[in-house]
């Protein structure tokens, strides 16, 4: 079988777009429309990476107030349901990254809204807190650490 021109074009696209960075207008969606944001470093990974469900067990480093669901600096929490189809959902023992989780009807386990993003980028932290930052365009005196200037 012979595939067209235009259909090839079409594949190699969506492959090698497939793991792309999101913008600052996709990552404004993903953060806004997850319950919980949170940064994590990832413990544990499943010894079989093609089991299915995909679970990490995450430590949790900071939280975003506006999207915290109540947890809080060095719990453990477990993110799963990636989907081991995708690449880019694999994430490493001992790596940094942004989670964007909604809850589950267990306690402390989380299903992931969208792909976690690798957070050892600088300003990937730092556009996720203004994102989520709750006195962003207020006047304030004391810094709320949303990395905006405070008065």
């Amino acid at each position: 079988m012979r595939l067209d021109p235009v259909y090839f074009s079409m594949l190699f696209i969506g492959v090698s777009f497939a793991c792309y960075s999101p913008s600052l207008n996709s990552l404004q969606d993903q953060a806004h429309l997850s319950a919980v944001v949170i940064e994590g470093k990832v413990q544990s990974t499943p010894g079989n990476a093609s089991a299915e469900p995909y679970r990490v067990n995450v430590k949790v480093l900071d939280v975003w107030p506006r999207n915290s669901g109540g947890l809080e600096r060095e719990q453990l929490v477990t993110v799963g349901e990636f989907g081991s189809e995708d690449p880019c959902t694999k994430v490493k023992k001992n790596h940094k990254y942004i989670f964007f989780m909604d809850p589950t009807d267990e306690p402390l386990v989380f299903r992931a809204s969208f792909a976690p993003l690798d957070a050892s980028g600088k300003n990937l932290k730092k556009d996720v807190g203004k994102i989520l930052c709750e006195d962003c365009g207020k006047l304030h005196v004391a810094c709320c650490g949303c990395g905006l200037a405070c008065l």
